[in-house]
């Protein structure tokens, strides 16, 4: 099994820049003989040393047999507070369980996601029948370790509870689903490889994200506030620093004028009419027609 791992903050980061080669929310290259570097965000070698985890789902939790160093390993208490969050909002999702079974995924996420001391991550870890063992019980979850390792929220179960929850679970779903309608990749990404591609500009999307994101935030500030936050602050990054265009100058120009047109208050105007002279001007470093990768 080899593949490439999801980390969510910010999308993919498997690229040497993330604005140059936008990624999922979350993904990571997985590794076999390989191994990222957090520092870099390269792949080093690593001698196939591994600290392999004998792990065991079953459905009273998730039991980890790993070396004394690693006792402390949080892969059981996340599952564990992740499966109890999410079984309270399927019965009752008002009253903010929803939104506290959606923040359980996050730990979660690092937990299984990120590899530890060089090693191999706890995901990828697991026997092939312990994974999907796992799978079938993280319910309202998209796992994944071929190709690229993720763990992420499976946006139309998530919405579909929220039709029982408050306006604020509401507004945060729909504007989810808008954003992420494959549960992986953002709207305003165009997938060219497992783990990157292009910024969709001149396509209207980032700039109805950022309105969309801004919007719940301004009318929720207190609900989802973290996740909304990351969401706002990924298409700020696409706007203002992705060099990497799937379309033409005419599709840049367009999707900065859009921006100037339709976000009459905003802190980044200033930042964004800069960039559009620069574009018009020749003097932008962008890739047009850009292959990500």
């Amino acid at each position: 099994m080899t593949g490439a791992v999801v980390e969510r903050s910010p999308p993919f980061c498997c690229t040497p820049t993330r604005a140059d080669l936008p990624a999922p929310v979350g993904v990571r290259p997985a590794h076999s003989r390989s191994q990222m570097s957090a520092s870099t965000g390269r792949y080093t070698n690593d001698g196939m040393v591994r600290t392999r985890l004998v792990a065991a789902a079953s459905i009273v939790g998730w039991c980890v047999v790993v070396p004394s160093a690693q006792r402390l390993d949080p892969a059981p208490r996340a599952i564990d507070s992740y499966r109890a969050a999410i079984q309270r909002a399927q019965k009752t999702p008002s009253g903010g369980q929803l939104e506290v079974a959606f923040n359980a995924i996050g730990p979660l996420r690092e937990a299984l996601v990120i590899s530890r001391d060089g090693g191999t991550s706890a995901l990828e870890a697991l026997s092939e029948p312990e994974f999907n063992q796992l799978r079938r019980e993280l319910v309202g979850l998209v796992v994944n370790r071929e190709e690229v390792v993720f763990v992420e929220p499976d946006v139309g179960f998530f919405q579909a509870l929220a039709a029982r929850g408050d306006a604020a679970d509401r507004a945060f779903f729909s504007a989810l689903s808008a954003t992420l309608p494959d549960s992986i990749w953002a709207v305003y990404v165009e997938q060219q490889t497992d783990y990157s591609g292009c910024t969709r500009f001149g396509s209207g999307t980032l700039v109805a994200t950022y309105l969309t994101w801004s919007a719940f935030r301004q009318q929720y500030p207190k609900r989802y506030a973290e996740a909304s936050g990351t969401h706002l602050d990924d298409v700020k990054r696409e706007l203002t620093d992705s060099t990497c265009a799937c379309g033409d100058r005419a599709s840049v120009e367009k999707e900065l004028t859009e921006f100037l047109r339709r976000a009459k208050v905003s802190e980044l105007r200033t930042e964004i009419a800069a960039r559009l002279a620069a574009v018009r001007s020749d003097r932008a470093e962008f890739r047009f027609a850009c292959t990500s990768g």
